[in-house]
């Protein structure tokens, strides 16, 4: 990995930030401050209290996220979430359906492969519009997905489900066949359509479904 670029595929995290309507910012504030240490030990150190929900940010969802007898984090191995195959997706339309993917990925081999969806949709992050007609997979896209058996598909969007539809599709049918989700990518633009590397390990949490990454891509 030496000498070879690594380009951040993930937003950061900022106290109150809004990553999906209905959900809270992240909250955070000393546990310890830095003059309590010093006042005990001569020493300064601030330890950090943080209060968030796993979809904060860029997150991975596990099938525990969707299914209470799926998967949770601590059941994902690493060869899922780390040094993974990247194919680009190029989907500026706001419906990527299984068309699109047929006619950007054709007969190629998805089988432990992380496929990310460029769509465009994290232009509006930072705020209420950026859930405004967001792009998605479809459920038939996600049906193709499936079927193809990669690790994990990717968007760089508030959700890879229509926020209308409340059945959610895509992850019923990713999820329930045991490809994982990432969502609230960016920087999208930056990888080429084949060749890099995806790195995006949330800790190994039991009984959790979901949780913020530094997802990063290394580009040979």
């Amino acid at each position: 990995m030496a000498g070879m670029p690594l380009v951040d595929l993930s937003h950061d995290i900022r106290p109150g930030m809004f990553t999906h309507p209905g959900l809270p910012g992240p909250v955070t504030a000393p546990f310890r401050s830095r003059a309590e240490f010093e006042a005990a030990h001569g020493t300064t150190f601030q330890v950090d209290r943080i209060e968030l929900v796993g979809n904060t940010g860029t997150y991975v969802d596990s099938p525990f996220h969707r299914f209470a007898d799926g998967a949770d984090l601590a059941a994902i191995p690493l060869a899922a979430l780390a040094d993974l195959p990247v194919l680009v997706v190029d989907a500026p339309a706001r419906a990527v359906d299984a068309a699109r993917l047929r006619d950007e990925l054709g007969e190629t081999d998805l089988a432990g492969t992380a496929v990310l969806l460029r769509t465009g949709g994290d232009a509006g992050w930072g705020g209420p519009e950026y859930a405004w007609d967001a792009p998605f997979l479809t459920a038939d896209g996600a049906a193709w997905l499936a079927d193809r058996h990669p690790a994990l598909v990717g968007i760089d969007s508030v959700n890879i489900d229509d926020l209308d539809d409340g059945s959610r599709p895509a992850h019923t049918t990713l999820l329930r066949a045991g490809v994982l989700i990432l969502e609230h990518l960016t920087g999208l633009g930056a990888l080429p359509a084949r060749g890099a590397r995806l790195h995006a390990a949330p800790p190994a949490w039991h009984g959790v479904g979901t949780w913020p990454v530094r997802a990063y891509a290394v580009v040979p």
